[in-house]
């Protein structure tokens, strides 16, 4: 019997492109193992960014599908990590994945937050000097695990044209000084810039959408 070669897949390949698919598909139980490990892994911030990993990692997403399930549990209400959870369970195994995936994600930290309470909250003083230090610690590296997903999600962003035009590119622009220098309010922004996109995207006969 020969070995299951793991071949990494490229993560940072063209983002359409399908990734090779390792064993496991993505059942109920799997998608409720894979999200325990993203949760697990988050513990200090990130779940976005360790989805991506663990779904592109395993074949069950591009980074294209990613980042548009990505958009979508951003612009939903509610926690990003467990919106994008039941969204990608919802997309991978219909209901039963969705409820299966966000169960998944939510009982580490629930286990997590309850030994905290019950272990440090009521201590005088305060969390210890040396626990302070690794939260600082585990928030610097949450900054860098989601530097990594930045580049791929702005990347698939910057790849959307509208004929000739780079509306992708503008509209990322846009949007970045719109929140990012000039502070302006995150829903007026969103309103406007979703319109535009939907505008100069729109389809039209012969054309079937850029990617």
């Amino acid at each position: 019997m020969t070995a299951t070669q793991s071949t990494p897949p490229p993560l940072e390949d063209d983002p359409t492109s399908p990734v090779p698919h390792l064993p496991g598909a993505p059942t109920t139980l799997n998608l409720a193992r894979a999200f325990v490990g993203v949760a697990l892994a988050g513990i200090g911030g990130g779940i976005p960014a360790h989805t991506r990993r663990a779904m592109l990692r395993r074949g069950w997403l591009t980074d294209l599908q990613f980042a548009e399930t990505f958009t979508l549990a951003q612009l939903t209400p509610g926690p990003n990590g467990v919106n994008l959870a039941a969204m990608i369970g919802a997309r991978l195994g219909g209901k039963r994945g969705a409820l299966a995936s966000t169960v998944g994600v939510l009982t580490p930290g629930l286990i997590a937050m309850t030994a905290v309470t019950v272990l440090l909250l009521g201590l005088p003083g305060g969390l210890p000097p040396a626990l302070q230090s690794a939260l600082r610690g585990a928030a610097c590296a949450a900054l860098a695990v989601i530097l990594t997903m930045v580049g791929p999600i702005v990347r698939v962003g910057w790849s959307v044209t509208a004929g000739r035009l780079p509306i992708g590119a503008a509209v990322t622009v846009l949007t970045f000084v719109a929140l990012g220098v000039l502070r302006l309010d995150l829903l007026p922004v969103l309103a406007v810039l979703v319109g535009v996109g939907l505008v100069a995207h729109r389809p039209s006969k012969g054309s079937h959408g850029d990617t």
